[in-house]
Formats: structure tokens, sequence, C-alpha cells
């Protein structure tokens, strides 16, 4: 098939983003991004531009100074970013609306955590959701957010910008645009466009909020720390982004280099940017022995001075999907990535107790088990002394067939790894320590408690 011109693919691109009053901001954006693959990118990295870190760029969080004022976390705002469906979890609405906990979603949870640190500094801290237009209502209409910040005056929430799917041969927008599957999020690397074209920035520092600290929705240890809020203030710094230390579970996550060209600046390398030839070398944990857990710490000023000389021009993710068994592209950018747009940046890193994401049911089971608490900052933390690894069939995929085959909870605060095959049904407490393996083959759904046995310890059960 012969691509169209480029003429061509931006008139089509800008019509449709128009009739859906896109902002000019986020069609300028979404231009240059299309641009740069109508031109040959892939969204690769030169494996030759990687260099490492430099001592001075990474600090421990434990080791900064825990200050007795509530001075440097009055400039901050907390933002979540609430844009996902959870359709990987078979949903169809907010993912923000599961249950973490047996009596509590990531919602009550978000909100209790708020509160406690409103009570503990006597500040009122705005906290506000960046939601798509899929998870608005759901996150509005749930009691307590959408008067969240009444006494600030300030909304909850404020909305990511959608950009349309591109026919991956021609460049051109999928379908006519009246369907909300011709359009896609543009990654969380949008929340600086978006923030900046609702107003929010310009609002949050008329009232005096200089910083925000930005984390995903589904990141429930991403709680508010003074330590890191006074380093980034009193270091002067435009933006810091906390680590912690890979396991094997995290070599896919995204990595921090120190750029060998151009402004020789700290840049986040994501998966999706690694040569197929360098795979092993990103997965390196002697080399890269820490990844990003998307929890970030933001000047707003720096950020409004940045915007104001123009977009930021984050590194692209080109996303390789299908869509009515054509394949398309959604193009995309991470906020992270962000790091690499200003001078004075720093990575903090953080104990592992700070990354709790979930992000299928195995990590659900994870996070409702005695393996996690609610600690006094009521931030879902590992009790265990590290998180096991679970590995679940297709069985337990959906959120609704996960609820049904765990009607009770294993204890999994000794365990180092569950693999769960074919149907079982937990309706009965058990335990499990060290490697345990439940292998059931027949087809059918078989009762844990038939087992007649309360605790697995390193060991492969069969019905």
């Amino acid at each position: 098939m012969t691509r169209p011109s480029w003429e061509e693919i931006q008139s089509s691109i800008e019509q449709r983003m128009r009739s859906a009053s896109v902002h000019d901001i986020c069609i300028q954006d979404f231009l240059d991004k299309t641009k740069k693959v109508y031109e040959g990118a892939t969204g690769l990295v030169d494996w030759n531009t990687i260099g490492d870190l430099n001592p001075e760029d990474v600090v421990e969080m434990d080791e900064l100074p825990v200050p007795e004022d509530t001075g440097a976390i009055s400039k901050f705002a907390i933002i979540k970013l609430n844009g996902g469906l959870g359709t990987s979890m078979g949903l169809s609405q907010a993912k923000s609306l599961i249950r973490i906990r047996r009596d509590a979603t990531f919602f009550d949870i978000i909100l209790k955590q708020v509160r406690h640190l409103r009570e503990k500094t006597g500040l009122q801290i705005p906290l506000l959701f960046m939601n798509s237009f899929n998870t608005r209502d759901d996150t509005l209409n749930y009691p307590g957010i959408a008067d969240i910040n009444q006494s600030l005056e300030l909304s909850a929430d404020f909305i990511q910008n959608q950009v349309p799917r591109l026919n991956a041969d021609t460049l051109l927008p999928v379908g006519d645009g009246n369907d909300g599957a011709h359009w896609c999020p543009p990654g969380h690397g949008d929340i600086y466009n978006s923030l900046w074209i609702s107003g929010i920035l310009d609002t949050l520092l008329q009232k005096g909020f200089s910083h925000a600290f930005i984390s995903n929705g589904d990141n429930l240890g991403a709680v508010m720390h003074s330590g890191i809020a006074h380093h980034m203030i009193q270091e002067g710094l435009d933006f810091a982004m906390e680590v912690t230390a890979k396991t094997r579970a995290d070599i896919k996550g995204g990595v921090l280099y120190r750029s060998l060209t151009g402004q020789k600046r700290i840049e986040l390398l994501e998966t999706a940017q690694v040569p197929p030839d360098h795979k092993n070398d990103f997965e390196d944990i002697s080399r890269f022995q820490d990844f990003s857990i998307n929890n970030l710490w933001v000047s707003l000023e720096s950020l409004r001075d940045r915007l104001q000389k123009g977009p930021l021009s984050l590194s692209l993710i080109v996303n390789q999907k299908s869509f009515e068994d054509q394949p398309v592209l959604q193009l995309e950018s991470a906020m992270g990535a962000a790091v690499g747009q200003f001078d004075r940046t720093r990575m903090i890193r953080v104990p592992r107790k700070r990354f709790a994401p979930v992000k299928s049911c195995a990590d659900l089971l994870v996070r409702r088990s005695d393996a996690c608490e609610l600690d006094e900052n009521q931030a879902l933390v590992l009790r265990s002394r590290v998180e096991p690894v679970i590995q679940l069939d297709d069985n337990y995929k959906k959120v609704q067939d996960f609820e049904a085959y765990f009607p009770e909870m294993p204890s999994l605060l000794s365990a180092h790894s569950l693999t769960v095959e074919g149907p079982w049904l937990f309706d009965a407490p058990v335990k499990i320590q060290g490697d345990v393996r439940l292998m059931n083959r027949t087809g059918a759904q078989k009762k844990i408690s038939a087992l007649k046995r309360s605790n697995f310890k390193d060991e492969s059960v069969k019905p």
C-alpha cells in the first residue's frame, strides 16, 4: 500500500482532532510524533547514546534528613494518574474501583492517605486525579472525591487528552472518529500538556503550591515523604524520580541513564524503546541496578517555564496494536521521560515498600493477602521480607473470576512464590511457605479444602 504524502496525513489528523475539539497544543505535539514515524522513527534508542549515571545523580531516601516542620510539604499538591479502565483485568470501569483490600477500594485508601496527611500536618494539601474521558464519571461520583478540595476552591480532577489511533501502513486516523475505539490515550506523558491546557498548573501556582508529587493511582505505596519534599526544595531541583532496586520480577522496568549526546542529561529508557539486540543489556541488573517506579517530584514553576517555550519533546513510544484485525499504531510518551527536559534533576533510591502496583490479578492476590498491610501513613506496604512471585493462569485473569475462585485469601507472609494452574477454589484458609505449585490439569474445578491440609511448603501439589 502506498503511504499518502505528509501533507495528506497532517491534514487528516488535524481535521480529526479539531472536530473533537482537541487543544492546539495537543494537536501539534501529536503531529510532531507522527512526523517522526513518517520519517522513519521507530521509537527505539541508539544504544551508543546510553551512558552510565554519575554517583551524585542518585541519593538514598533513608539518608535524607526528615524535617520536623511542614514547610516543604505545604508547597506540594498530590496528583494521581487515574485514566485506566483495567481492561487487562476484564473491567470496563475505572480500575480504582477494584477492592484492593476486602473492605476498601483504591479510591478508599487514597482518600484515607490524604485525610491522614491533612490531619497529621494541619495542612489542606490538594489531591487531584488525572482522569480519562472513560474514568471521570466513576471518579467524581465516588463518595468523598468531588469535594475533596472544596476548602481550597479547587477541582478534584483534570482530563487527559485523547489522540487518534493510526493505521500502521498509511498513518491516517482509523475510522471516522465517532467511536471511542478510534481514539486512544497518548500515554501518561500527556500529564504535562493536560495540566497546562486545563489551567490547573496556573491555578496551583496561584494558590501557593509550587511543587507536585505525582504517582500511579494503582501504587498505594506512594505517599508523601517530607524528607524528599524538603530535599527537592532545598536543592532547588526541577525534577526528581524515585527508583528502587531491581529484582528478577523487574527486569523490564524502565531505567535511568546519562545521555552521551546533546546536553548529556539524565534520561528515561523504557523497555519498548530498547532495540531487540540489546534486550539482554537492558535487563542486566549489574549495570542497571535500579528501575523507575513512576513516583515523580516536579517543580511546577520549572514546568511552567519550560512549557512556555512549547510542548515538551518527550521520547517517542510506538505501541503496536490491532483494531478490527488491522495493525494500528498508538503514539505515546512516558511522564518520566520529562526528566530529560531539565538540568537540575536527581534520582531518589527508595525502599521497595514505596512500590505496590496492581497490574494483574496476581498482584491483587499479594495486596489482599497478609503479605501486605496498611502502615501508619495508610500506605499499603509489604510485611513479608520479599514480595512473593505469583503466577496465576488464565482462569484467574479477570477480576470477576478471581473473586469467585478466592473467597478465602491464602496466607503469603512466608511465601517466596506461588504458581496456580487450573481451576482451584480457595474455599478454606491455607498457608503458603517457600515455593509452592498447585497443579490441576483435570479440567474440572477442585477445592482447596478437599486436600484436607492447611499448610503447604516447598512442594508441587495435585488434586
